[in-house]
Order: structure tokens, then sequence, then C-alpha cells
């Protein structure tokens, strides 16, 4: 582990959230969150695999501007899957909710309504060795 690394992730205010935290409690969250859609047990394992370095957020503000996210809408329960995903570019509050305005790598835009979407967002380098440090102490 480069300890370096680990002194910018303590020092980084915004990775506060994850002090709690280990790879195991993320990993149970995420499941927690998507066992509330009722997916088939084997879709359910492979959204798991999928989402390995993502975590869930509920609140706006833990999504983090230039972070790359993937979300199920849930407006449509017979319809649910797991999008490639795409990287936040602009969070707008409007009367109607919270809108998340995304860019994928194919230069698409999309506009995430955070009401109707479970959103993971991935964790970045800095989180990864702050949460290995968590995990080892955790042991």
């Amino acid at each position: 582990m480069d300890v370096e690394e680990l002194l910018k992730a303590l020092d980084n205010e915004e990775n506060s959230k994850l002090m709690n935290m280990t790879t195991q409690k993320i990993k149970q969250l995420n499941l927690e969150v998507l066992k509330q859609t009722h997916l088939p047990k084997e879709t359910l394992i492979e959204y798991m695999k999928k989402l390995k370095s993502y975590i869930y957020v509920e609140e706006m503000q833990d999504i983090k501007f230039g972070s790359f996210i993937r979300w199920i809408s849930i407006k449509d329960p017979d319809n649910l899957y797991l999008t490639n995903g795409a990287i936040v570019s602009e969070i707008k509050v409007e009367n109607n909710g919270v809108h998340i305005i995304c860019k994928s790598f194919s230069k698409k835009y999309y506009n995430i309504h955070m009401d109707e979407c479970l959103i993971f967002q991935k964790l970045s380098n800095q989180e990864q060795v702050l949460l290995s440090a968590l995990d080892y102490l955790a042991k």
C-alpha cells in the first residue's frame, strides 16, 4: 500500500463518509439495496459482480462531479436493468427533484431523476486505498 496515497485519502474531507465503512459493509449495503428490487437470484449475483468497486449513493451531497456512476431505473418494476453508466457532469435541483446530468463515453447525455433510480458510484483510487486500510484495521 502506498503510504503517501493513504495520507492524501485521510486528508481529503470528501472521504469522511467512508471512515465507518469497510469493503464488506459496502458490499452488504449494495446487496440490501438490490434485494429490494426483487430481481432473480442470477441477476442479483451478476449485478453484485458488476458493482464490486461501487457504492450505493442515496444523498445528493454524496455524488461527486466527474465520478462514474451506474444506475437502475425503478420507474418500471418489470424492466429493471443496470446501465453501462456515465460520468457525472452536472447536478440540478429543480421543482420536481434532483436531476443528474451525465455524459457517456459515446458522448451521449443522460438526465437521471435521482428519485427514480438506484445510483451506484464508482469508488475513486483514494477511496479504495482508504478502504484497504480500514479493511486491514477491521481484522
